[in-house]
C-alpha cells in the first residue's frame, strides 16, 4: 500500500519549492511517485510513498497532509 501526501497549494516560485522537495528526498534516498495538480488556486503536489514513516517525515518537513487510506482505495 502506498501512502499519499498532498502538499498545500503553492503561489509563487514553484520551481524553488519543487527543488527543495527533491533535494530533501534525495538526501534520504526516498523515491516517491510525484504528481502535480494545477488549479485556479495555485499548484498542489501529491507524493505517494512506500512507507507511512517516509510520508509523515515529508509532512513534517513541508506541511501538507497524509491522505486517508480510503483515498488510496479510490485512487487505485
Amino acid at each position: 500500500m502506498l501512502h499519499t501526501v498532498e502538499v498545500a497549494w503553492f503561489y509563487g516560485d514553484i520551481m524553488a519549492a519543487l527543488s527543495n522537495m527533491i533535494s530533501w528526498l534525495d538526501t534520504r534516498g526516498s523515491q516517491p511517485v510525484i504528481s502535480r495538480q494545477v488549479g485556479g488556486d495555485g499548484t498542489a503536489f501529491r507524493l505517494r510513498f512506500s512507507t507511512e514513516a517516509e510520508a509523515l517525515a515529508f509532512v513534517s518537513a513541508f506541511g501538507g497532509r497524509l491522505m486517508p487510506a480510503r483515498y488510496e482505495a479510490s485512487a487505485a
